[in-house]
């Protein structure tokens, strides 16, 4: 959430609209915006509290792929070591962590903590970029979905 805060003004000049989808109630997720000093954050971050878009986009869930993937070890590498496109490491998530202490959110359904996320650009109705986070901290790089956002706008 903080690189796309980041990100949001270029993106929004361009034309594109950004909006976040985290699982939630609102009161919730309007204490983690404040919480993590996100800037008009109810304009574009929503909440889906019964998981009704991470189920239509068949996003990744379970024990397995939250705790036990290969993939997750992989993906806190690249972060640490700034490979594969991750210049800053480990900044923002170190930033962010320190802040989560005092930040306990549970959410409204006991199996919505083994869910993933992921990343989409639709124009219209069409998906012109998808990616599906495989496990934990496996996300696309900001400045990937930056980029493909950018690309389709000019088509």
């Amino acid at each position: 959430m903080v690189q796309y805060n980041r990100v949001r003004p270029s993106l929004l000049a361009n034309n594109i609209d950004l909006m976040l989808v985290s699982i939630g109630k609102p009161e919730v997720g309007k204490k983690l915006l404040k919480h993590l000093e996100l800037d008009n954050g109810e304009e574009w971050i929503f909440v889906d509290p019964e998981n009704k878009l991470y189920d239509a986009l068949q996003l990744n869930r379970g024990v397995e792929t939250t705790f036990f993937s290969i993939d997750t070890p992989f993906a806190f590498r690249d972060r640490i070591f700034g490979t594969k496109g991750r210049k800053d490491g480990m900044t923002d998530l170190l930033k962010v962590l320190g802040k989560w202490k005092d930040a306990v959110y549970i959410p409204p359904k006991p199996d919505q903590a083994f869910q993933q996320g992921g990343a989409f650009i639709f124009k219209g109705d069409d998906a012109v970029f998808a990616h599906y986070d495989a496990a934990a901290g496996t996300h696309v790089e900001v400045s990937v979905v930056v980029e493909k956002a950018l690309e389709a706008a000019a088509k």
